[in-house]
């Protein structure tokens, strides 16, 4: 194994730790944000601060009882771009990890961020997030 694949598999494992802290019931999301220094940021997704972070609610839909996510839950990887902003870490030139491969609006923030690279461990049901990134020369890697 390289040292880059045992980085990567610290560094994972740190993202599924910040998984496991969600509330969430359908998808409990992490991420880890490493800079180019090795400042560690991590994220997982949930609520504002202060909020009840119950992250979605029931909705009936044609007799069948479904979870829709809240408006207001933020995703893991935004929360961690949200703590390197509150720290002043750049996450420029950085590499996320995340369990569950990003959404198109985070693939976009993710590009503004400066993020060079991603690795994910779960496919997201719609690829747009990733061929955003691949696109814009974010190198984008399926961890094993």
């Amino acid at each position: 194994m390289s040292t880059q694949q045992e980085h990567d598999a610290v560094y994972m494992q740190v993202a599924m730790a910040n998984a496991g802290l969600s509330k969430a019931v359908r998808a409990k999301v992490g991420a880890a944000l490493v800079t180019p220094h090795g400042v560690i940021l991590s994220g997982y997704n949930g609520t504002p601060k202060g909020l009840d972070n119950c992250c979605e609610y029931k909705v009936d839909y044609a007799g069948e009882s479904r979870l829709v996510t809240r408006a207001e839950v933020i995703h893991a990887e935004l929360n961690a771009v949200l703590k390197a902003a509150k720290e002043g870490v750049s996450c420029y030139q950085g590499t996320m990890y995340v369990t569950l491969a990003p959404c198109v609006s985070c693939s976009a923030m993710l590009i503004n961020a400066g993020i060079s690279r991603l690795v994910y461990a779960n496919s997201y049901r719609d690829s747009q997030g990733l061929e955003l990134l691949a696109e814009a020369g974010v190198v984008v890697e399926k961890f094993n």
